[in-house]
């Protein structure tokens, strides 16, 4: 048997023994790697030993031949040569000598345990390992003590280790607080409990479904490309009303609105003590948006009915007449439209306050052609003709004159609807300059040199970057669309209505820092798009609306250096409380820029009230959307999907595709039904939309629908007690115009028809039916108008059918007779 010893006695015992010799070592010689011989030294004299090759045995690897083995000589008596046929491999080979062929004891004189030797023929090759054997013997293995690993807060460690030292010391029973080792395993305890709790945070916060910070489900979000909404702050016009006199006053942008509160003055002045009572109120408050201009002759403006009696604006109006010349308006000024009168009684506490409206002017007329004064030829009262964006057309009627009922007297009552201009635009939010950051910590230590993963490569490891996430000190942080003001050709809001409702999704966070070294730092909503070396930083908001800010690592978005000081300009007001209804506003702050004294601005109001608030997405949302938000479809592949893309575009009403082959690959014809009419524009804005979403190799043509003209005429029986004429416009406006009053479409508007819909007859004779003084109606001709000869007629079938890609129209245009003819034959009546 063969055993591993770490202190081998054997070979000193075998020397002390005067009877006993054995192997002390073993040397190849010869060329490194490849010797042929090999001098076996013995513990004792070796000349009087006679050894043949039938005494050596040599074993592993491959075979090696033993020719001879030469004698001791007088200069090295303990040293016998083996000579060998050849050199052997890589493997480890055993040396044994033995008493002869088949015998696998040692001869006589010679010790068992020595008798046998372990060497290589590549010892003297390099390696880079140590040709030392280790101790293959296991250290005594010590029983694991009996812990609970379920321990998880103070209580449980420190029970834990008191119960550890009571097995390794059980001499140790102190107890009390104020000993140095009960004190010392209370501070481990206290240690293990903030190390155990960052452990189940960190798990905690690494999975979507059971993150609880807002912050982390963002950040997950953004891993599946969904972008959490920080919401919006709202907006509002703000109607101002200057004292009688007065001209051209300035109101500098950032100008702050408030809240009404009883026995505060409409405009007050920074440095007062009433300000401070403004400014800590809960309410919301607004700041102006832009600089603008006050004109008095703007205050209140009346519409001009040109002598006529009970009018009003019709629903989709775009223009109206002023009364008077009002040099001071300009296209891109905004004008609020407000009933102030119950048209039945000319009392103001019987106006209407939902009749109210804002639009953007988009031109205003003073002079005629030739450059003199528009007047009314008859009267010579001065006019003004102002337009207004096509997008604020008027939702409902407004009614500017009408005859008070019986009951109050059936006067004229003029002024019914009144125009307001000082309109300034402000939205939710209050500013805090110059807050001051924590300046930014030393970076951490780096790891020594040589140490860490450096991924096969010879670059070291980035140096670490200071841990710097600071907090604004005041919540909520506003998140609000760029405004470039108000134009109705350039790049501005072209309209009203689009301020009242602006998008969420484009709302950036309104902070800017300035470091010490005089550089910028910009806001973003991420730095993944960033270079190494944009001053840029991430805003993110935690669940109870404090929002941090977050710096680049060098790769994306620069980090900032240690010791930099920070300070913050932000805007604090947000989400959906910001939408106040209307009439809620009743105070301005005068600051230093405000060039007026108190007393100029006499009311502050809001007609409409304030719109476009938007909450925070909540964090239940962020968990429900953001893992199935990448399964949207983003890609155009059947016709469906081309038509369904199309759709979603704005400015389409509906749409369908069709797949052709044109030759030499697929083209993806798209039919649109387009919202109003379609243009040069719309085509080129629908195929640089669908661009993104088509397949490779497919072309791409967006046209219009093929719209079918029909022909329609009917037999209409009035009775004996109504008028054909009455008749006739009620039939009209039931099938052609619609209600002008309300906005209801006529039957055969174009809004109510879409691709391949079948028209049916039934619905005619119905409407038509149902108007007051027809007796009978009855279908003569209902046909499309490219309907061949003798095709069948829809009187006999009751419906005509449209293929995919047709629309029905019946527009009773006579300019466009192609879409539709409308013909009613009247009989009886008056």
């Amino acid at each position: 048997m063969i055993y591993f010893c770490s202190d081998k006695n054997r070979r000193s015992l075998v020397l002390a023994s005067p009877a006993l010799n054995g192997i002390d070592f073993l040397e190849v010689i010869g060329p490194s790697g490849c010797g042929t011989q090999l001098a076996l030294t013995l513990l004792k004299d070796a000349r009087t030993l006679t050894l043949t090759p039938d005494n050596i045995v040599i074993t592993g690897g491959a075979p090696i031949q033993v020719v001879s083995i030469s004698s001791a000589t007088d200069d090295a008596p303990f040293v016998l040569t083996v000579n060998l046929a050849g050199p052997g491999d890589f493997s480890l080979y055993q040396l044994a000598v033995v008493a002869g062929p088949g015998i696998s004891d040692p001869p006589d004189g010679f010790d068992p345990q020595l008798s046998t030797v372990s060497f290589s023929f590549k010892a003297g090759c390099p390696t880079p390992a140590d040709c030392l054997p280790d101790n293959c013997c296991p250290a005594p293995v010590s029983s694991a003590p009996d812990i609970n690993y379920l321990a998880k807060d103070y209580g449980a460690f420190r029970q834990v280790m008191l119960d550890r030292i009571a097995v390794l010391v059980p001499t140790w029973t102190e107890t009390h607080a104020a000993d140095l080792g009960v004190a010392m395993v209370e501070t481990l305890a206290y240690a293990a409990d903030h190390l155990s709790y960052q452990q189940d945070a960190v798990s905690t916060e690494a999975y979507i479904g059971t993150a609880r910070s807002r912050i982390s489900l963002r950040r997950h979000a953004k891993l599946v490309d969904y972008t959490v909404g920080e919401g919006c702050n709202a907006r509002v016009f703000v109607a101002l009303t200057l004292a009688p006199g007065l001209d051209n006053i300035f109101v500098p942008a950032g100008t702050t609105f408030y809240v009404q509160q009883p026995g505060v003055p409409v405009s007050v002045r920074w440095t007062d003590i009433l300000a401070q009572q403004l400014t800590s109120s809960p309410n919301p408050i607004f700041s102006s948006m832009e600089d603008c201009m006050l004109f008095c002759e703007q205050n209140n403006m009346n519409f001009y009915t040109w002598g006529d009696t009970d009018c009003c604006l019709a629903p989709g109006a775009t223009e109206a007449t002023l009364l008077g010349h009002k040099h001071t308006l300009q296209p891109g000024a905004i004008l609020i439209f407000e009933e102030v009168l119950g048209p039945a009684t000319g009392n103001p506490a019987d106006a209407n306050a939902a009749n109210r409206c804002a639009v953007l002017l988009t031109g205003v007329y003073t002079t005629d052609y030739k450059g003199r004064p528009l007047t009314d030829p008859l009267t010579g009262y001065a006019i003004t003709r102002i337009t207004w964006a096509a997008a604020d057309a008027l939702p409902f009627p407004l009614c500017i004159s009408s005859t008070t009922d019986s009951d109050h007297g059936s006067v004229p009552v003029y002024g019914v609807t009144v125009a307001y201009g000082n309109i300034v635009p402000a939205d939710h939010g209050i500013t805090v300059t110059d807050e001051a950051l924590p300046p930014v910590p030393s970076a951490p230590p780096a790891p020594p040199e040589g140490s860490g993963c450096t991924c096969g490569t010879s670059t070291p490891p980035p140096a670490p970057i200071p841990r710097f996430h600071p907090q604004l000190a005041n919540a909520p942080l506003t998140f609000s669309p760029k405004f470039n003001g108000f134009s109705p050709v350039s790049n501005g809001l072209t309209s009203a209505t689009a301020f009242l409702a602006p998008d969420p999704k484009s709302a950036n966070p309104q902070v800017s820092l300035n470091s010490s070294d005089s550089v910028s730092w910009t806001p973003l909503t991420d730095l993944l798009s960033s270079s190494d070396s944009d001053p840029v930083f991430a805003v993110e908001v935690e669940r109870d609306g404090t929002a941090f800010l977050r710096f680049g690592d060098n790769q994306y978005g620069q980090a900032p250096d240690s010791g930099l000081t920070f300070t913050a300009t932000y805007r604090v007001g947000n989400y959906s409380v910001g939408n106040i209804g209307r009439n809620t506003l009743g105070h301005l702050i005068i600051g230093p820029d405000f060039p007026s004294p108190p007393g100029t601005i006499v009311t502050v109001r809001n007609p409409l009230g304030a719109a476009g608030g938007v909450d925070a997405e909540s964090m239940n949302h962020i968990v429900q959307y953001a893992p199935f938000s990448y399964e949207t479809q983003l890609r155009c592949v059947t016709e469906a999907d081309y038509g369904d893309a199309a759709a979603q575009l704005p400015g389409i009403s509906e749409a369908r595709g069709t797949l052709r082959w044109t030759g030499s690959w697929y083209t993806a014809f798209v039919s649109v039904d387009p919202v109003a009419t379609i243009t040069t524009a719309l085509v080129k804005e629908t195929t640089s939309g669908l661009n993104l979403l088509r397949m490779m190799g497919t072309d791409l043509s967006v046209e219009g629908a093929k719209l079918v003209g029909l022909r329609i005429e009917m037999e209409i029986c009035v009775d004996s007690n109504h008028f054909q004429g009455d008749v006739f416009e009620a039939l009209t406006q039931v099938f052609i115009t619609g209600n002008r009053c309300n906005g209801q479409p006529g039957l055969l508007n174009a809004t109510n028809f879409t691709f391949g819909e079948t028209v049916y007859a039934s619905p005619l004779i119905a409407a038509a039916q149902a108007v007051e003084g027809v007796l009978a109606a009855m279908l003569t001709v209902f046909a499309r108008m490219d309907a061949p000869v003798g095709a069948p007629d829809g009187v006999a079938t009751g419906y005509l059918t449209m293929a995919r890609l047709e629309i029905p129209r019946c527009d009773n245009d006579p300019n466009h007779l192609d879409l539709g003819t409308f013909v009613l034959h009247m009989d009886g009546g008056k």
